[in-house]
């Protein structure tokens, strides 16, 4: 028995795991995991959504008239509407628009800044665009239109609100 017991510890001496190679597959392993990792950048851009609710007008609407800017983006053109509690319709007809495209995919969004610094002028506590895109209008032109809608060179804020709608009905 003598005999077994030191060929048992002679063998268990003799096994030596060599961590060498998995040491240096973690090496190459690591810093390759963390290139392949995908960070990315989110950005947001700050729009609301529309609410329905019951109108009310009121003494101090009346004071302040605002119209609400609706621009519906369709596959050829621009169309710019005016809505408000506190104008008469006759005068919300005045503020419609069609702004058509030059080229097939051109829109003219520097023409419906224009515009809107007219209804700016002609109203100069209205703060929102409703911004409706067709199914056929790509992400960069709906961007363009929120841009035209917000800033202007003459005007550091011309409708600051815009709100992303889409077709209702």
């Amino acid at each position: 028995m003598s005999r077994l017991t030191r060929r048992k510890r002679h063998t268990e001496e003799e096994i030596e795991v060599n961590m060498v190679p998995i040491m240096n597959m973690f090496l190459v392993l690591i810093p390759f995991l963390l290139m392949s990792a995908s960070f990315f950048h989110l950005k947001a851009i700050n729009t609301s959504a529309p609410v329905q609710g019951e109108s009310v007008v009121s003494d101090a609407a009346e004071k302040n008239r605002k119209v609400t800017v609706i621009a519906e983006i369709k596959k050829n053109r621009i169309q710019l509407t005016a809505n408000s509690e506190a104008v008469l319709n006759e005068e919300l007809k005045k503020l419609e628009y069609q702004i058509k495209n030059e080229k097939q995919k051109e829109y003219r969004f520097d023409q419906m800044t224009l515009v809107l610094q007219k209804i700016k002028e002609s109203y100069p506590q209205s703060d929102t665009v409703i911004i409706i895109p067709d199914k056929d209008v790509v992400y960069d032109t709906i961007i363009q239109a929120m841009d035209a809608a917000r800033y202007s060179q003459t005007s550091p804020a011309l409708f600051p609100n815009v709100v992303l709608s889409g077709r209702v009905g």
